[in-house]
């Protein structure tokens, strides 16, 4: 990428155009015939499924040598912990300084981690603590490199193919999530765990290797001389000021809250509810990755003529249905049927939820706007965890799930009756437009 171009006033920067959406192509996949963007999307597919195969064998490492599920959530703590008190300031980084170099810094230092980590491996020196520490190091890097990743993917294709590019993005995603826990249960059966560490350390070098050829388009940067806590409440007041990005970012957290977090109970879920032991989360969890697989086809399907608030009341809906299911049933399949029903939920919501915003945030405030987005799903998703868990100890696990999917149905209510969701289908003129008229009612009134 580029260096950062000069300064952009602020003045000018709210009345800036963001990107044309274009309907052109719909559901088609024209789109990889821009060489950049398919090679950083092959990479990045092939390095996420990575991540995922490494994650099966880590847990398992930890497992043997510990013994303790309390290791296992303390690995989960400090590698979250991270990104998400680091989430705002990334934003505004993304926003100051190239993305491209961003993402070749972490990348490389995960790398270095997954390399670390085999040779202690291999060497028989790993320990619970160097794993948790390794795990806090990959944590700070993910909080830098999420923010520049989800506004960088744009720079790659022409600014009317931006918001099939973001599609594709979480479509691939979805697809590692769901491959790469299976391909690391057979590389860790067949060549054992430090296969499947090393595994991944050779995945980032694909990444690296694509950060160095592609060329992607320049981003727009707010003054590099501005203090992060100035550049980060622009970018608050930015969301704050037009309702469809505080929609989003609401949304975002309402659904890790009460829906991403189910993937985070499927073990006390497998063995509370269907007597299986805890280890039947892989079951349940590969259900929900088979849910968004699908999802995620239907999705490259159909394209532009989805309209986001039919894909985000839908995805409520299904995450409502899905987990009421749980609580009225002992039978572990169609415990996994409810996964793979809220699998389909979660894609779509991600889907419908980070075009509008992709597609509304001009470029110079895309890194900023996103991290809000991001940091709403990194909150939900500790949150719901613990509640959810407290909740199911103290009055057990199916009252819990009622009122969990009663949260879902509050929502979806709240947004027909004040008719919010009609802001999910906002372009980006009737954003600016609705803004300016709340500007000038504010004028008037002051």
């Amino acid at each position: 990428m580029t260096d950062a171009t000069p300064e952009i006033a602020a003045t000018v920067a709210e009345t800036t155009t963001p990107p044309a959406v274009s309907g052109e192509g719909g559901g088609s996949l024209r789109i990889f015939r821009h060489r950049d963007f398919a090679l950083f999307f092959t990479a990045a597919a092939i390095s996420n499924g990575g991540t995922w195969m490494q994650l099966v064998a880590v847990q398992a490492l930890l497992y043997d040598l510990t013994r303790s599920g309390t290791w296992l959530g303390l690995s989960t703590v400090v590698s979250l912990v991270p990104a998400l008190l680091l989430t705002p300031y990334a934003g505004v980084l993304a926003d100051r300084v190239s993305r491209q170099t961003i993402l070749k810094l972490t990348q490389a230092v995960q790398m270095l981690m997954a390399f670390a980590l085999w040779a202690m491996y291999v060497s028989d020196v790993v320990t619970p603590r160097w794993i948790v520490l390794i795990g806090f190091v990959n944590g700070v890097s993910t909080g830098f490199q999420t923010a520049a990743w989800q506004s960088f993917v744009p720079l790659l294709v022409p600014n009317k193919d931006m918001l099939q590019a973001v599609r594709l993005n979480s479509v691939q995603f979805t697809m590692a999530r769901a491959i790469g826990p299976a391909l690391g249960g057979i590389v860790v059966k067949l060549g054992g765990i430090g296969s499947a560490i090393m595994g991944n350390a050779m995945t980032f070098l694909l990444v690296i290797a694509a950060l160095v050829v592609v060329k992607p388009r320049t981003n727009l940067t707010h003054a590099r001389d501005q203090r992060v806590i100035d550049g980060l409440k622009q970018g608050a007041r930015y969301i704050w000021d037009r309702r469809a990005l505080r929609l989003v970012v609401f949304l975002a957290f309402a659904a890790s809250t009460f829906g991403q977090s189910l993937q985070y109970i499927a073990s006390a879920l497998s063995e509370r509810l269907f007597h299986h032991d805890s280890e039947g989360n892989a079951g349940l969890l590969t259900a929900l990755g088979l849910g968004a697989l699908v999802s995620s086809v239907v999705t490259i399907k159909m394209g532009d003529r989805l309209r986001r608030s039919t894909q985000a009341m839908s995805a409520l809906a299904l995450f409502a249905v899905a987990i009421c299911i749980l609580p009225l049933t002992d039978s572990y399949t169609v415990g996994q049927i409810a996964y793979f029903i809220a699998g389909v939920g979660h894609l779509q919501i991600a889907v419908s939820l980070n075009t509008l915003i992709q597609g509304a945030v001009p470029d110079e405030y895309r890194g900023r706007a996103l991290s809000f987005y991001l940091l709403g799903v990194l909150a939900g998703i500790p949150i719901g965890t613990q509640v959810l868990g407290s909740l199911g100890d103290a009055i057990g696990f199916r009252p819990t799930l009622f009122l969990d999917g009663a949260a879902f149905v509050v929502v979806l209510v709240a947004l027909v009756v004040s008719g919010w969701w009609r802001d999910l289908d906002s372009t980006p003129d009737e954003i600016a437009e609705a803004f300016e008229q709340r500007s000038a009612a504010r004028a008037q009134s002051a």
